[in-house]
């Protein structure tokens, strides 16, 4: 079945470059210069349920996403002096060092444009539908469809607020910028950012839809589902500091899938140890990897935090040798490949879950699912359940466990911006390079990427 789908991905690969041109140019508002770009005769505009499926299912767009910011300036992680000084991009340099003009390759957008052409694509399959009747014999593909070009669309507006927006605080979300919100195809409509409230709820009217319309098991986890829209709104909920909402939804994904691997039947000798689309995964996309999943050594402190008995000691990263510099690298993802995955997984949720309870004063419950968890990441009959009664301690100890278990998911940034909300959890990120030291404290407004100057410049969009 799956040969059968990429097959008919690779029938209307004629479809994908006008969309991926032309989503390129909606990106920076309205570009009147370029509707003189005359589009070759051969290329196919999607008319039926089929080509539509095919737009979704290209997943070099859809399920790829080049939000590798979320990685490169978190504090997993750190470069030695020779690999900075090596890069040759200017962006990368500045973004690992949290530079105000991070994104100063002009002529590439980057970031940008890999986060908004899913959000194109979306608008063009549910525009699409609208032109066809939805019938008896083709309602349940319909609505999948449908369903699954929101959830597309709703992912991708949360990855871009994690980058170009701050944190969400319920005081001031009415009249803080986020980004813009692209709800239609037409590239000659200028771009506006929203605030990050109206943002958030487009993100969660888009999930709940889709959750209605989606299968509750997809033919494949490359296609989205209902407990995919269901972590992803737990997700949403854990970013707006909404943690009773994350909680229940969190909750409402693993009522229907809950399934753990017992990491003792892993091969950590594995370069990489992970099956792609394991039993844990629910919704697979990527994150297109920078310097920091090649390159990177894994902060000390946070490498000596695993115990010996902690088998993501050993499935999780990799030594590197003297003659390489030393250290220790990762190659725990879950997409079995360089790509970091980013998706929704029944770890993820867990500790959602967790979190959830940990913060309602249900420490116990919470332990439980801690406890559920690290059962399965520790060597067996080597791990001992937590039985802390502290409901303050239970949270600091499901946070640090979250971080050592979702490293290098595009999570850890989205974390920081919302734990400094929180006195008990601010932290300082440092990084110490050639000789000097650069610091990001807890409420910068830097953790608002500053947007790519080209953007700014077709767009005119106000920059951070």
């Amino acid at each position: 079945m799956m040969k059968k789908r990429l097959k008919t991905i690779e029938n209307y690969s004629r479809i994908l470059p006008l969309f991926s041109f032309v989503a390129i140019l909606l990106l920076f508002g309205s570009c009147k210069k370029y509707l003189d770009a005359k589009p070759e005769k051969s290329i196919q505009i999607p008319k039926t349920i089929t080509d539509l499926q095919a737009l979704l299912d290209y997943a070099d767009d859809m399920n790829n996403i080049g939000a590798a910011a979320l990685e490169v300036c978190s504090d997993d992680y750190y470069l030695p002096d020779n690999i900075w000084n090596a890069l040759t991009s200017v962006t990368r340099k500045n973004l690992y060092i949290w530079e105000r003009d991070v994104f100063n390759d002009n002529l590439n957008p980057g970031d940008w444009a890999a986060t908004y052409i899913p959000v194109y694509k979306s608008n063009v399959v549910l525009e699409g539908l609208g032109k066809l009747e939805r019938v008896s014999s083709n309602a349940t593909e319909y609505d999948q469809i449908k369903g699954a070009a929101l959830l597309y669309r709703s992912r991708s507006f949360l990855e871009a607020l994690q980058i170009w927006a701050l944190p969400y605080d319920h005081n001031s979300a009415h009249n803080t910028l986020g980004v813009p919100l692209r709800l239609g195809s037409d590239f000659n409509e200028v771009s506006v950012r929203s605030s990050i409230r109206q943002c958030y709820d487009q993100v969660i009217a888009d999930l709940k839809k889709a959750a209605i319309l989606l299968p509750v098991t997809p033919q494949h986890v490359m296609r989205p589902s209902r407990p995919a829209a269901y972590g992803l709104l737990a997700r949403t909920y854990l970013m707006m500091q909404d943690y009773g909402n994350a909680g229940l939804y969190a909750d409402s994904c693993l009522q229907l899938k809950n399934t753990l691997i017992d990491y003792n039947v892993l091969n950590s000798t594995a370069a990489f140890p992970f099956p792609r689309f394991n039993a844990e995964v629910i919704f697979s996309t990527t994150i297109i990897p920078q310097n920091n999943s090649a390159n990177g050594r894994i902060d000390s402190i946070l490498y000596q935090s695993y115990s010996e008995n902690d088998l993501r000691k050993k499935l999780y990263f990799k030594a590197f040798t003297a003659v390489t510099g030393g250290g220790f690298g990762f190659k725990g993802s879950y997409y079995a490949a360089n790509n970091l995955f980013n998706g929704i997984a029944t770890d993820e949720m867990l500790l959602i879950r967790a979190e959830s309870r940990a913060r309602k004063g249900f420490g116990s419950e919470a332990l439980e699912d801690l406890n559920t968890l690290l059962v399965k990441r520790y060597a067996t009959g080597k791990f001992v359940p937590y039985t802390l009664t502290n409901t303050a301690d239970v949270l600091g100890l499901i946070l640090t466990e979250r971080r050592k278990e979702l490293l290098f998911r595009g999570l850890r940034w989205a974390d920081l911006k919302r734990l400094n909300k929180e006195s008990r959890f601010k932290i300082t990120l440092k990084r110490n390079l050639n000789g000097n030291v650069f610091e990001l404290l807890p409420d910068d407004q830097k953790y608002a990427l500053a947007i790519p100057s080209s953007v700014i410049e077709l767009s005119g969009i106000p920059q951070n």
